[in-house]
């Protein structure tokens, strides 16, 4: 039989405290060896902790944002080249061109392309249009140079590249006159009714209209060109001469004239002619593309080959692609 001390409440509360410390001494939960681990929490003042954000995201994004910016200049480019007026001279001289037509059949589209430029000299204006034509049979590309001088578009030199890279002139061997101006006087009446002839292709009654402008004005510079130019596409070069002979004799600056009898005596194989004749006329007109090329194919069949190299660089740097192909050749040797 057991013998229980006898022992007054307050002593038995006092062990059972005693019992409770000796178990709480033991590893429990969140304790080891005596030591706390709480958890550690965010923000204790010693280091701020802040969302880890991706490395590299803007400078991954820049280039495609560059090439929408690139995009939209060109596209912008383009449009502003495509309302412009030498775009729409240069498109309609294009559409009409026969030899065109025969490689590409009816033309469908014209469309700015690459290289154009835009060059200043003094108040001349150039422009060099590069323009992607599409036909029912294919594709292609011309070239298109253009002037702007007295208040005007002109056309000053033209080449194609058919569908096979060949590039060819499409304005050959001829002065280009834009237009025909508006006529005054007293043998305006002859000379207006002349130049509708000439428009007309009828160059038979031009040269008639032309002969009673003369009889009535004898000093009449304009009427002996035009006449002049109907007698070249009546082929009768000789008449032709005297006329625009004539017509400096009249109006010794008449650039178009001298331009005429240089390309006459080209023909004529009077290559001395011919330089004399072009050499004035660019005096005339510093820009005259057209009188460069051709005093340079006249210096060189004289044997003149500096000077027509130099004549084929000026003229291909006034935008005359007919001479830029020549001073390739040139370079090459050829």
């Amino acid at each position: 039989m057991t013998t229980v001390p006898k022992m007054k409440l307050p002593d038995i509360l006092a062990q059972f405290r005693k019992k409770d410390r000796a178990a709480g001494q033991g590893p429990a939960a969140g304790q080891y060896l005596g030591k706390d681990y709480a958890p550690i929490q965010p923000g204790d003042g010693k280091k701020t902790y802040q969302p880890v954000k991706p490395k590299g995201g803007s400078s991954r994004s820049w280039p495609f944002l560059v090439v929408i910016v690139v995009i939209s200049i060109l596209f912008g480019i383009n449009d502003f080249i495509k309302d412009s007026e030498p775009f729409k001279i240069a498109s309609s001289f294009v559409k009409e061109n026969q030899q065109i037509k025969d490689d590409l059949g009816e033309v469908t589209e014209t469309s700015p392309w690459f290289p154009s430029s835009l060059k200043t000299s003094g108040s001349t204006v150039h422009v060099q249009l590069a323009i992607r034509v599409e036909g029912k049979n294919g594709a292609g590309k011309a070239y298109v140079t253009l002037v702007y001088l007295r208040d005007r578009w002109q056309i000053t030199a033209a080449s194609y590249e058919n569908r096979q890279g060949k590039v060819s002139p499409l304005i050959k061997g001829e002065v280009r006159d834009a237009a025909v101006p508006p006529v005054a006087g007293k043998s305006a009446g002859n000379l207006s009714a002349g130049h509708r002839f000439f428009k007309q292709n009828d160059f038979k009654k031009a040269v008639a209209e032309y002969d009673l402008a003369i009889q009535t004005d004898p000093n009449n510079s304009s009427a002996y060109y035009w006449r002049g130019r109907s007698y070249n596409k009546l082929n009768l070069p000789d008449k032709a001469v005297a006329d625009f002979k004539r017509t400096v004799e009249l109006n010794p600056t008449h650039t178009e004239a001298y331009s005429w009898l240089g390309w006459l005596a080209e023909k004529d194989n009077q290559y001395d002619a011919c330089v004399g004749y072009l050499t004035k006329a660019i005096e005339l007109k510093a820009d005259n593309s057209w009188s460069y090329y051709h005093r340079g194919r006249c210096n060189y069949q004289q044997g003149n080959k500096k000077e027509a190299a130099q004549d084929a660089d000026q003229a291909c740097k006034l935008g005359f692609q007919q001479a830029c192909k020549v001073v390739k050749q040139l370079k090459e040797g050829k």
